[in-house]
């Protein structure tokens, strides 16, 4: 049985009931709840707090920190993102740090308090301003903040994270540029003088993403067999949290990309026009600038995003009849997620097969 005891007294116009008891470890604690007129409108509290604390008495074996009811939401993310930052990669953690910002509401909450409607109501204030893809992250980030409670502090706590996440009301589409809106956008004068270009150009003629572009070397380009050598990428270091080369994000990323005289010339072109890198890279940026400044300026100029501009790279070898499997191993994709991205093309191909075909027949 839990050891306990009630006491009141008057704040605010009313009564404060602060109920003090012994934790699991023999400490004395308090609880306190206040607004009650009378000291028996506190009854139906008093026998709730009660309940739980027993029940965590019964169940102390499966307490793993003395902390375990004190720790708040945002001392448990804090504490959960430096523990993820010397296992994770810095963009996964990141897009943690940044999904715990929206749940401010709860950071002064004891964790142990927390129930499902407490996440359902903050999940509400997003769904107005952010799509679907992303509130399925942050529902992620949330979870994966509970189970991180569970393992190091509770091994009772229960907390329904079950919340539907809506769908987007305007589905998000990725856009695709035809070819001579590609030829367009490379020649357009802007981007030509831009120091920024040569990721555009790489995007576009490759299909590489952003950090492996990023990461490219030059003797990754191989004249003589006409292709580019996919290794690495630039990103940031979670040990030292500066730029750096890395690995790729998975083994279908290591590849070897077909390239046309004309790419080698426009390289070629290039590198007479620009200092030597001192990591020898290509393209000397960080993943933030191009981002944050650099897709700014491409939407601009052709409506696009450096990402958008290796959709269209993908859409157009498709488009020109390369085979799923063979795209898919030029982009790093497996064949599956290539299939599922990429379906609506063969889609536009039947239909103009079909126009086609009206009109000779």
């Amino acid at each position: 049985m839990v050891d306990y005891n009630v006491t009141y007294r008057k704040k605010n116009k009313g009564l404060q009931c602060i109920i003090s008891y012994k934790d699991v470890n023999g400490k004395w604690r308090q609880k306190s709840k206040q607004g009650f007129k009378a000291q028996k409108d506190a009854n139906p509290y008093i026998k709730k707090t009660v309940t739980e604390l027993e029940r965590a008495f019964i169940n102390k074996d499966s307490i793993i920190s003395p902390d375990y009811d004190l720790i708040t939401f945002k001392q448990l993310s804090d504490e959960f993102i430096e523990h993820e930052k010397l296992y994770r990669e810095y963009n996964t953690t990141r897009n943690h740090e940044i999904a715990f910002k929206r749940f401010t509401d709860l950071d002064n909450r004891k964790v142990s308090s927390l129930k499902k409607i407490d996440i359902r109501k903050c999940f509400d204030k997003m769904v107005e301003d952010l799509k679907r893809a992303t509130l399925k992250k942050y529902l992620q980030s949330i979870k994966l903040l509970f189970n991180y409670y569970i393992d190091n502090y509770d091994n009772n706590f229960k907390i329904d994270l079950n919340i539907e996440i809506p769908k987007d009301k305007v589905p998000t589409i990725k856009r695709a540029l035809s070819k001579s809106e590609l030829d367009n956008l490379l020649n357009n004068k802007r981007l030509l003088n831009s120091r920024f270009y040569i990721v555009a150009y790489i995007a576009a003629k490759t299909g590489l993403r952003c950090g492996e572009i990023l990461g490219l070397t030059w003797n990754d380009i191989d004249e003589v067999n006409l292709s580019v050598n996919v290794n690495k990428q630039w990103k940031i270091n979670k040990k030292t949290n500066e730029y750096d080369f890395g690995q790729l994000k998975n083994k279908k990323a290591y590849r070897k990309v077909p390239i046309s005289p004309s790419f080698i010339k426009e390289l070629k072109r290039y590198k007479s026009t620009v200092p030597t890198d001192i990591h020898n890279r290509i393209a000397p940026f960080d993943n933030l600038v191009i981002t944050s400044s650099f897709n700014v300026t491409l939407k601009l100029i052709g409506g696009v995003t450096v990402h958008e501009l290796r959709h269209t790279y993908i859409t157009l070898l498709i488009a020109n009849g390369i085979d799923f499997k063979t795209v898919a191993k030029i982009a790093g994709h497996d064949v599956k997620q290539t299939l599922n991205t990429y379906s609506h093309v063969t889609d536009d191909m039947m239909k103009n097969a079909s126009n086609t075909i009206s009109k000779i027949f």
